[in-house]
């Protein structure tokens, strides 16, 4: 007989308190980030999105989707996550320090009118909080998608605080926060697969 994992209660203790996550989360909060976004990305301006560990993926996974989901609009939009270039963020960190992995790339790059949107479950990254700093003194939009308010959220113009500091949870909302964007890039259409192809 097989020792049991615990796995069971795990999956449904997991479940509830992404539910609870969910139900708890500011939809206007959440609403005043995407209308951002979206308004930006329809006005040609660029989106920057960036964030560590788990965050850094989730930044590549939404600018991705982004810009396939921003394709047709007249003014050419695009998205560029800041941890997607390895060499790039690996010589910043190595020739100066990698509290400035991300706010270098932006003083480069950024222009007024221009969003970053920061993802960070503490709300204190050193990197993240230099990125809020550069970016406000760019005229760009600062957004923040957080588990913990923290100082990032006291420099962003807009942001939202998600899944209760939980770091799993919390990462899983950036991913849907992501999602959410495109959707409502689409009019608000779901994007399924069907019949060979995204619908």
């Amino acid at each position: 007989m097989s020792t049991p994992t615990g796995a069971e209660t795990v999956v449904k203790q997991y479940v509830d308190d992404l539910t609870l996550a969910l139900a708890q989360l500011e939809t206007g909060a959440m609403t005043d980030v995407l209308e951002t976004l979206v308004l930006a990305l329809r006005a040609g301006d660029r989106v920057f999105v960036a964030g560590n560990g788990g965050s850094s993926t989730a930044a590549i996974h939404i600018a991705s989707d982004l810009t396939a989901a921003s394709d047709g609009l007249s003014a050419a939009p695009h998205a560029v996550a800041l941890t997607e270039n390895v060499a790039r963020v690996t010589a910043i960190a190595n020739d100066f320090s990698y509290d400035e992995i991300f706010s270098r790339q932006l003083a480069g790059w950024g222009r007024p009118r221009d969003v970053v949107l920061l993802l960070s479950v503490s709300g204190h990254s050193a990197n993240l909080v230099r990125a809020a700093k550069v970016g406000r003194e760019l005229g760009m939009t600062v957004l923040a998608a957080l588990g913990n308010a923290g100082e990032i959220a006291r420099l962003a113009d807009r942001s939202v605080i998600f899944g209760q500091a939980d770091y799993g949870l919390t990462e899983d909302l950036h991913v849907a926060l992501g999602h959410m964007a495109v959707r409502v890039l689409r009019g608000g259409d779901a994007c399924r697969y069907t019949d060979g192809r995204a619908r």
